[in-house]
């Protein structure tokens, strides 16, 4: 079954997040002794791929993928034979029988889709949360980093073009965000999304209810 859960090979979406602020102090007053800007990189990509932390999250999100994963294809299997069932009475049932079970099952099509869209809401939000765990810690050791080279701004060599300087410190902040953060607990609690029924939002994705007063001979779950 084709998972609407793909998450990109479980990388992180660096983005804004966690690009890293530039470690200098605000702009002051021109002086003769001013210090000259020295301009440190990291590459945020390889940290996000290579820290113990980020690996102890992906491996997280692997396996809860794979649960998630087949709590779903037993649903929609179960859905399947459920409408193949429908299908095969529908000569014999009395047409009240056959509104209601095809209403029934309309339901449960609909419910099956709602714990989808949540299953896919929790795998994004626990993704989201290990980023958050390891931004203090990351940005941090750049600054203590940044300070020990004499660097005066930190940035993130993925997003430089060009650039004269070659003053790279991502192993050694590698080294020691490993050392004070070896992993991370991948957080799955999502918070609800509003209940539509109730007047709320719907859930991001959510998917429309089944068209139609039959069930059409086809199951998917996926929006």
């Amino acid at each position: 079954m084709k998972s609407g859960m793909s998450m990109r090979a479980i990388m992180f979406a660096v983005g804004a997040a966690l690009a890293l602020a530039t470690m200098s102090a605000a702009p002051a007053p021109a002086r003769a002794d001013a210090q000259p800007t020295v301009i440190a990189f990291v590459d945020v990509p390889r940290v996000l791929k290579d820290s113990a932390a980020a690996k102890s999250a992906r491996d997280q999100l692997t396996k809860q993928q794979g649960i998630y994963e087949a709590e779903i294809k037993a649903s929609e299997e179960k859905l399947r034979a459920e409408d193949q069932d429908i299908q095969k009475q529908r000569a014999t049932l009395t047409p009240e029988a056959l509104q209601k079970r095809v209403r029934d099952f309309q339901a449960k099509v609909e419910a099956a889709r709602l714990q989808f869209d949540r299953r896919r809401t929790q795998l994004a939000f626990a993704q989201d949360d290990a980023m958050r765990q390891m931004q203090p810690a990351f940005q941090k050791i750049c600054g203590d980093v940044a300070k020990e080279v004499g660097a005066t701004v930190v940035l993130d060599s993925s997003r430089v073009l060009v650039s004269a300087s070659n003053l790279n410190i991502t192993d050694k902040v590698l080294q020691r965000l490993d050392k004070q953060l070896p992993s991370v607990k991948a957080n799955f609690n999502a918070p609800e999304a509003p209940n539509p029924a109730a007047g709320g939002a719907a859930p991001s994705g959510g998917a429309a209810p089944p068209s139609g007063g039959s069930t059409g001979g086809g199951i998917n779950l996926n929006p």
